[in-house]
Parts: structure tokens; sequence; C-alpha cells
């Protein structure tokens, strides 16, 4: 991995873990959130999965932490396809 690699994956890390944090202060029933992505193919390759303690949850706190995840990312100049971001039970 080369330094503008490891930059950009401590970047993703830290916006990912701002969102997952203010996530679990406005919605009980998530948990956490991890993510996968080839370095060198993004922002296409980045998925990330969202861990809750019961599903289904309300359109309203999909679209919340969606937005989370996005605004975060958006930080670091970053933009994630909606369609990239999933929702499973813990």
């Amino acid at each position: 991995m080369t330094k503008t690699e490891k930059r950009l994956d401590k970047a993703i890390r830290e916006a990912l873990t701002q969102a997952c944090e203010q996530a679990k202060e406005h919605v009980h029933e998530f948990s956490w959130l991890t993510h996968t992505a080839d370095l060198k193919k993004l922002p296409q390759s980045l998925k990330v999965s969202c861990y809750c303690k019961e599903l289904p949850i309300t359109a309203e706190q999909t679209q919340l932490i969606t937005s989370l995840i996005i605004k975060e990312l958006s930080a670091v100049d970053l933009a994630i396809n909606v369609k990239a971001i999933t929702f499973l039970k813990e």
C-alpha cells in the first residue's frame, strides 16, 4: 500500500467513524458499520455495511444514517452511491 493509499484509507476510516458515532446517537437500533474498498478503484468500489440490532428500521432512520455517511465521506472528497450502503441485522 502506498503512502497516498494509506492516507486515503485513514481518511475513509475516520469519516466513517464519525458517521457511526453520530448514527449511534440518533438511532437506537444502529450498532456499527464496516466498509470494503479497493483504494485503486474509488469511489466505485466503496461499499458500506450498516449493522442494526433490529430490522427493519424506519425509512427516516435509514435516510438519516445514509445522509450521515454521505456527508462524512464528502468531507474527504468521496462520493458514495446510495446503493452501496446496505443495512443488515447483527
